[in-house]
């Protein structure tokens, strides 16, 4: 079996861990931290626009949130996989090889 390198490991989870189905659900959770937090509906702001404003302002701040938060997720992983026991991390990555080939 080919040895695989730290590299190759972090690009293989991260291709799967950094998906658009993950990164809309960590997005949709971070904006509902951020609503909770803020707390800006109809009670709280009666003006539609300014609720609005605030939601269009909300979208660059949430979306480097996305991006980092999945970025130490999949590093972290890849650190759980390299102290993984009897070489798992090279099994995992093999098993994923035909996938990163674009065969399923």
């Amino acid at each position: 079996m080919i040895e695989t390198t730290k590299q190759d490991c972090c690009r293989v989870i991260a291709r799967h861990v950094v998906s658009e189905h993950a990164r809309d659900r960590v997005t949709k959770a971070l904006y509902e931290a951020v609503v909770d937090g803020l707390e800006f509906g109809p009670r709280d702001l009666a003006r539609a626009d300014d609720r609005e404003w605030i939601r269009g302002a909300l979208a660059i701040p949430l979306q480097e949130a996305t991006d980092a938060a999945l970025e130490v997720l999949a590093w972290s992983v890849s650190r759980a996989l390299e102290r993984a026991p009897d070489d798992l991390r090279d099994r995992f990555v093999a098993s994923h090889h035909l996938a990163e080939l674009g065969i399923e």
